[in-house]
């Protein structure tokens, strides 16, 4: 019974051997496939390469050939989005200078594009100006992030004097340390007072020494470190106070003053 068996067994192989294998070609995702066309993207909205932008936020849009399925995108050095059918994707309080885009198409299947990239540059704020950077930290509950205040594109500066207001329920300063904008001098003058109750930080920061002890450009005057401490998102503004002086004591016109934003993830 056994032996009849595997004969029968044999001749359904031999059989089976016998008939014509027909691969279906027809399947638009098989590579073999000789109409088989790979994953395209293609960037349709935004700025061009090497454009230069004058807003602090931009919006990217894209799309991929008839099988494209998913996408994923980089801002800068930031790793990869995880793959999703969104076909634009806004970023904001993008800090001044370069900056770069990448998205790439995916089908069903696996197979990927090729990357398109895009390089551009902000150039948003006018100087003098006193601003946040970065402009806006990510970060956890109970992870500490640091932020640094400019400032931006000054001329003949020897002094600084200006106050950040905060929600102390969200957030809370655990330290403040003079920039480098002014320690270049062999003197200076460097007084801060926060208050984690009230929620506020004043500073007052300036250049002694030589005849007429200023600074121009663009650089660090404080470095504030900052405690998250509530799952809310919490903005650190200027209070509207600040003041730039030149060496006769004069005011320089602050033009812009740029607040930032502690951004709390999940």
């Amino acid at each position: 019974m056994i032996k009849k068996f595997f004969i029968l067994l044999l001749g359904i192989i031999v059989f089976w051997s016998c008939e014509d294998i027909v691969v279906d070609q027809e399947n638009p995702l098989d590579p073999g496939n000789p109409d088989y066309e790979s994953p395209l993207v293609n960037i349709i909205s935004g700025p061009g390469e090497g454009e230069v932008i004058d807003e602090p936020q931009v919006t990217f849009e894209w799309d991929g050939n008839e099988l494209a399925y998913s996408y994923r995108y980089r801002f800068d050095a930031n790793d990869w989005s995880d793959w999703l059918e969104e076909t634009s994707k806004t970023f904001d309080y993008l800090d001044e200078g370069n900056h770069s885009f990448s998205v790439q198409s995916q089908y069903l299947t696996g197979d990927t594009s090729q990357v398109e990239n895009i390089s551009f540059m902000v150039d948003a704020v006018t100087g003098p100006a006193l601003m946040f950077y970065p402009r806006r930290q990510e970060a956890t509950v109970g992870e500490t992030v640091m932020f640094q205040i400019l400032a931006e594109e000054v001329t003949n500066l020897t002094a600084a004097e200006f106050s950040i207001n905060y929600n102390p329920a969200h957030v809370e300063i655990t330290s403040v340390t003079q920039g480098a904008i002014f320690t270049a001098s062999e003197e200076s003058i460097f007084f801060i007072e926060y208050d984690n109750s009230a929620g506020t930080l004043s500073v007052i920061t300036a250049i002694l020494g030589g005849d007429e002890p200023s600074v121009a450009g663009t650089g660090v005057l404080i470095e504030i470190q900052i405690n998250v401490i509530s799952a809310t998102s919490s903005e650190l503004t200027f209070s509207g106070s600040e003041v730039f002086r030149d060496p006769e004591n004069n005011n320089i016109t602050i033009l812009e003053s740029v607040d930032g934003l502690v951004a709390v993830t999940p």
